[in-house]
């Protein structure tokens, strides 16, 4: 069963049944429609759970003018929402063509240059050689992305080593001050509420100017 989507943001979420793909990385590139053939991306998410690591897909389903921009075969399994072009960055080729088999895709196009194989669910066959892909060990680690900074929060700034210093050092010299009421004890007065202006100065900068989502 297959249905065409004018864009992959049409698709209806509750029906989206292959948790470890998204529309939007199957669509055809540059306008984003999309056509899902079912049996197609069982088969898929059959392979990712095989092989228990992320399918980095260049190419999906395309449309008619994407599969035209690319010079794509006009029968191309791609045009049917059949076919799958996966990178072998993080996979053995000889052990992902051989679970891919295992779980019922039929056609397979060797393309070591690019660093890619193309399966899909159409007639059974078979083009180019796969020898020349890059000897890869299955235990490659798939490529990491980088984390986003942890963001500061208001409390993680009030438990900072800065503001506990400052405020115990405004404590400090508060008990000071209330020992006695001479001349130097105004002076000790005068520098405490510098310190304390300075302090709150920092404060409000540190809360104020925190990064915010964009």
């Amino acid at each position: 069963m297959s249905k065409l989507y004018r864009s992959w943001r049409d698709f209806p979420m509750d029906q989206w049944r292959w948790s470890d793909f998204s529309p939007q990385e199957l669509a055809s590139k540059g306008e984003g429609e999309l056509l899902v053939d079912e049996a197609s991306m069982d088969k898929l998410q059959a392979l990712r759970a095989a092989l228990g690591k992320p399918l980095l897909i260049t190419s999906a389903y395309r449309s008619e003018a994407h599969n035209r921009a690319v010079k794509g075969a006009r029968n191309s399994q791609h045009r049917l929402g059949k076919a799958y072009d996966v990178i072998m960055t993080n996979q053995d080729p000889a052990a992902f063509e051989r679970a891919a088999r295992a779980v019922g895709f039929t056609g397979f196009g060797h393309y070591p240059k690019s660093g890619f194989m193309h399966i899909d669910t159409g007639p059974a066959r078979h083009w180019n050689d796969g020898r020349d892909f890059p000897v890869t060990s299955a235990a490659t680690p798939t490529p990491a992305f980088q984390a986003e900074p942890k963001r500061e929060t208001v409390m993680d700034v009030l438990k900072s080593p800065g503001v506990l210093m400052g405020g115990g050092s405004i404590i400090t010299g508060a008990g000071a001050v209330t020992q006695g009421n001479g001349p130097f004890q105004y002076a000790l007065a005068a520098g405490l509420v510098l310190l304390v202006l300075a302090f709150v100065g920092w404060l409000a900068f540190k809360l104020l100017g925190r990064p915010t989502d964009v």
